[in-house]
Order: structure tokens, then C-alpha cells, then sequence
């Protein structure tokens, strides 16, 4: 985070989190809404974070959610489908360069091998 950011950029994982939890949960922005006694329209703006909840507010929106309040603010909550995505591959070809790795070694030490005899 940048230091003169760290504000909006709070609010803006903020944000991310509510609207990633939420979809993760089922709820619809009017579900939620109504689960946690706030506005429709408030909601859109904490999701994109141009609002801040205020604490009374950000704790009924985490237990609307079955959380508690700090697991809005985790950075890790903001993994969406396409991060993930990206994770998933980065995974597998980590995974095949290394078995194709190990291969090579084990070629070159059944070479050096042969050689030895």
C-alpha cells in the first residue's frame, strides 16, 4: 500500500472482500442488504470503496455473512475466480517444470552411471 493511499486502498479491499464473500455466500446486493438493515445503493458504494461502514455497520454486514468483522479486512478474502485461475496454472506448470526437472537429473545420473561402468 502506498502511504498516502492507505486509506482508500483499506476501503477498497474492504470493498473487494464484502462483494467476493457475498457472492461466495449466495447473496444477492439486496439479500445482504436487507440482512445487515442497510440501503441497497450503500452497499454498492462499500463494495466499491467509496463508503466506510460505519463499525456498527461493517459488524452486522460480517455476521449477515457468518464472519466476524476483522475477516473483512484479510487480504487473502480478495482471491476472485480469475486470481485463482491464474494460482491454479502458475501451480501446474510449477508442478510439470519441476517433474520434468527431476527426469533430467535422473537421466543424467543413469548416464553418469553407465559411464561408470
Amino acid at each position: 500500500m502506498r502511504k498516502n493511499n492507505r486509506g482508500e486502498d483499506l476501503k477498497y479491499l474492504l470493498g473487494c472482500n464484502i462483494k467476493q464473500l457475498r457472492g461466495d455466500s449466495g447473496f444477492s446486493q439486496a439479500e445482504l442488504a436487507e440482512k445487515a438493515d442497510i440501503s441497497i445503493p450503500y452497499l454498492g458504494a462499500v463494495e466499491r470503496g467509496e463508503k466506510w461502514p460505519s463499525s456498527t455497520t461493517l459488524a452486522e454486514i460480517a455476521y449477515s455473512l457468518s464472519l466476524e468483522p476483522h475477516d473483512l479486512l484479510k487480504p487473502e478474502s480478495t482471491s476472485s475466480q480469475e486470481v485463482r485461475k491464474v494460482i491454479n496454472k502458475l501451480t501446474t506448470d510449477i508442478s510439470a517444470l519441476v517433474n520434468q526437472s527431476v527426469r533430467k537429473l535422473n537421466n543424467i545420473a543413469k548416464e553418469s552411471k553407465d559411464l561408470d561402468k
